[in-house]
């Protein structure tokens, strides 16, 4: 379809439907429609042209829906196939007539030149299971038992071996861990801070806070280059943390162990 955009609005062009003629030069041809179970029509699929399929008895009973024969499917095609078991082998045929305005069936063709009627279906030919037969009615459960196991079988099932499999083992280490190279391991170990003795350590805080009053504990690490819970053991000892403005998340050093002038204090001071 093509689409075109105006200004009183949006059109479309549907393409040109190519209309055939209809033929009804069969239309008042009588069809039969001919009904079987569907194991019937496997079997009858699975047969070479020129089988013998069944035997059809024509002794014809009367019944209020129309007359019925017998049919014998062959034993040999009743047997089981493709994991299939055996299915039944004797039915009843039922043969009457479609009647009833709302029960009008036609059969339609369509060719690349027309379309034609084929017939009206009159006669309705029906196979059905003879229950009366013990043998056909064991077959035809055990025929519906096995479809309805199907249908509940999952696909995927748990099979018991004995024989060994590659079986892999959760591993604890990070895939990061899994990957990282030799050269890399080295350089962190080169790069892992070694604790050093406490009066050093001491010292370097009190030289780093001669110069600022208020640090972050993020460049007292950086400063002292020691690991940071070991740090964190000092900085408890000789400061106070600040958790208000306007000096948040920073250190100071206690009253005790400050010894800059009064008067450097009270000045602007350098906040990290």
């Amino acid at each position: 379809a093509v689409v075109s955009t105006q200004s009183t609005g949006i059109y479309v062009d549907q393409p040109e439907i190519k209309q055939k003629p209809v033929s009804t030069e069969r239309s008042q041809s009588n069809l039969w429609l001919i009904k079987v179970p569907k194991y019937v029509s496997e079997r009858l699929s699975s047969c070479e042209s020129g089988t013998q399929f069944g035997v059809i008895q024509t002794q014809r009973t009367h019944t209020p829906s129309g007359q019925e024969f017998t049919f014998e499917v062959d034993p040999k095609l009743c047997e089981s196939y493709n994991g299939l078991p055996d299915c039944p082998s004797a039915h009843t045929m039922k043969l009457g007539t479609l009647a009833g305005v709302n029960k009008n069936l036609a059969v339609y063709s369509d060719t690349d030149d027309a379309i034609n009627i084929e017939g009206v279906i009159k006669t309705k030919f029906e196979v059905m299971l003879n229950r009366s037969d013990p043998k056909s009615s064991n077959s035809y459960l055990r025929l519906k038992r096995f479809e309805a196991e199907k249908k509940l079988d999952p696909g995927r099932k748990i099979v018991i071996t004995n024989k060994s499999h590659n079986n892999f083992k959760p591993s604890n280490v990070s895939r990061k861990q899994m990957f990282t190279t030799k050269a890399e391991k080295e350089e962190k170990l080169m790069n892992k801070r070694t604790r050093l003795d406490a009066d050093m350590v001491e010292s370097m805080i009190l030289r780093a806070f001669k110069k600022n009053q208020y640090i972050s504990q993020k460049h007292l690490v950086a400063i002292t280059d020691q690991p940071e819970a070991y740090l964190k053991t000092f900085l408890h000892k000789m400061c106070v943390y600040n958790q208000k403005p306007p000096h948040k998340n920073t250190w100071e050093l206690k009253p005790e162990y400050r010894y800059y002038e009064p008067s450097e204090s009270a000045g602007p001071s350098e906040e990290s």
